[in-house]
């Protein structure tokens, strides 16, 4: 194999040797900022695959509507857990204030302040930390 190359190659004179050698690289780069490429490309696209364009569109409106979808669902989802969550934790509170009230006509002041504090310290907490929480979901948005 190696006897081949020689044979084909004519030999390397000192001077080629030190002659540089010259290379071009030319590098393109495009930025763009959206799902679909420019107009100037869906038309190259169309002249090589007829329907190309009709199909990126097709494509985009089709991940749209399902992403916006999506979104519903989560949404929904969402607004279903916190209503329960509200509604359940009424139920804890209420249930709560009234053992208090029962403590109190029995003489357990003590004991009746304490749950009076045990139901109200969690919906409080619940208040602040959903407002912190909300605040900060506004803030990112608005990046």
């Amino acid at each position: 194999m190696a006897n081949q190359r020689k044979k084909d190659h004519p030999p390397v004179t000192e001077l080629e040797q030190d002659q540089p050698e010259i290379q071009e690289l030319n590098i393109m780069a495009a930025i763009r900022q959206g799902p679909l490429p420019p107009p100037e490309e869906m038309q190259k696209y169309e002249s090589l695959y007829p329907g190309a364009t009709k199909s990126l569109f097709d494509n985009f409106i089709t991940q749209t509507n399902h992403r916006i979808e999506l979104e519903k669902i989560t949404i929904q989802g969402d607004n279903k857990r916190a209503d329960k969550a509200q509604r359940n934790s009424f139920i804890i509170a209420m249930t709560i204030l009234l053992l208090a009230a029962f403590l109190f006509y029995i003489g357990k002041d003590g004991y009746a302040i304490a749950a009076i504090i045990t139901a109200i310290a969690p919906i409080i907490i619940a208040f602040i930390s959903s407002s912190i929480f909300r605040k900060k979901e506004r803030d990112s948005k608005q990046l």
